[in-house]
């Protein structure tokens, strides 16, 4: 079982904590502030740090909390030409090993990243679903990608922190 623990709420780009309730594997998605992730941490450490989105704020919040912690950073290939110390770089269909969970990462084509926790029934989307993000020419591949999850499938990130995915596609339809 996975705990999604969100730890700041952000408009668009939401941090969270996922735990596994087996082995207390944690991973930390978007970091936007490091000292909160470290004081919801204590004295443990991340095992990951996955991003969705290569804004400034998590750029600089995932560097920092690298260094802190030394944890590896995982993040798409569109990041190659960074200083970020990326230790993987993902693509559509890669498996991340949360623990003895295995999940894999949902690469829609555009500006963000999501990772499709399959067997939770979860999904992080970054700020896919903020400030109409989804309705961006680049990203509306990601959307449509989106719809062979299954309707049911919790979405977590900005603007759309635990809604299901139907809504959400629905709202970016109609618009």
């Amino acid at each position: 079982m996975l705990h999604i623990t969100l730890l700041t709420p952000h408009a668009e780009t939401p941090t969270y904590l996922l735990t596994c309730g087996h082995t207390w594997h944690r991973t930390v998605v978007d970091p936007t502030h490091p000292a909160t992730v470290q004081d919801a941490l204590g004295n443990n450490k991340p095992d990951l740090i996955l991003l969705t989105t290569a804004t400034e704020l998590t750029l600089s919040s995932a560097e920092i909390l690298h260094h802190r912690t030394d944890a590896p950073i995982l993040a798409s290939a569109t990041l190659a030409d960074s200083a970020l110390p990326i230790a993987r770089y993902l693509e559509d269909g890669d498996i991340v090993g949360l623990g003895p969970l295995a999940q894999t990462i949902h690469m829609p084509e555009g500006d963000v990243m999501c990772y499709a926790l399959g067997s939770e029934g979860a999904i992080l989307t970054g700020p896919l679903f903020a400030g109409g993000l989804a309705e961006h020419k680049a990203n509306r591949r990601a959307v449509e990608k989106l719809k062979t999850l299954p309707d049911h499938t919790m979405v977590y990130g900005g603007g759309a922190i635990e809604q299901p995915l139907i809504t959400l596609l629905n709202a970016a339809h109609a618009s």
